[in-house]
């Protein structure tokens, strides 16, 4: 019996299987598990975002992983950069519109919503193909501190603590394990570090965003330690 690869389901994302699947947008989600991991874990008060830079060239600064996408919002993403680059602007579009209407900055779920629409367009027309990409984005705004996670389906899932990227089942598991929803910063920290190591790149640069009060910062993981020593 032929397989559905060799009947050409395949070619062209809006033809489905008889089985019902599409595999270019299941291509896609393959493509975001060779992106670097992505840790994300949400407490009380607070909501974290761990990952690592990737090594390049030594004559060129390294590659933004953890983006700021308004004053309480970051994301990070997994996947081909370029892909994960046009999501992060998309997001950002639509949080500098609402700032133009509404003079405050946009609540996460609106900015989660567009996204997920965004990506999910690429799912139904021939000519294009699934964005290869997935993104995290946490934050902070009036209804709490937040933690979403969007894959290349458009499927948009909100979570205590998610990772994307290389061996992120691994990582998962662990957070499954020992997350607690008493969880402090420097304990939420200590945590994604401990699953982030399940990458390869163990001696690559971190970066961690955190979304506290009203806003989201960047740092470095030895700044981090040092805001938060307990």
């Amino acid at each position: 019996m032929m397989s559905s690869r060799e009947m050409g389901y395949d070619r062209a994302i809006v033809m489905y299987t008889p089985d019902g699947r599409l595999l270019q947008v299941e291509y896609a989600s393959e493509a975001v598990k060779y992106g670097s991991l992505v840790v994300a874990i949400r407490g009380k008060d607070f909501a974290v975002c761990v990952t690592r830079t990737k090594d390049t060239d030594p004559l060129l600064d390294p590659i933004e992983k953890i983006h700021m996408i308004d004053e309480n919002i970051g994301a990070a993403g997994a996947g081909f950069t370029g892909d994960i680059n046009l999501l992060i602007d998309q997001a950002r579009i639509q949080a500098q519109r609402h700032r133009l209407v509404f003079e405050d900055p946009i609540d996460v779920k609106s900015v989660v919503n567009h996204i997920g629409k965004f990506m999910y367009e690429f799912t139904r027309y021939g000519g294009v193909r699934p964005l290869g990409a997935a993104l995290i984005l946490i934050g902070s705004d009036k209804a709490g501190r937040h933690v979403f996670l969007l894959d290349p389906r458009g499927l948009i899932l909100s979570g205590k603590a998610v990772a994307i990227g290389k061996n992120s089942q691994e990582a998962t598991d662990m957070l499954r394990s020992e997350y607690k929803l008493d969880l402090s910063i420097r304990q939420a920290l200590d945590l994604a570090m401990k699953a982030l190591s399940k990458a390869e790149e163990k001696d690559s640069p971190v970066e961690i965003g955190i979304a506290e009060g009203p806003k989201f910062k960047k740092m470095s993981l030895d700044e981090a330690l040092k805001l938060y020593p307990s």
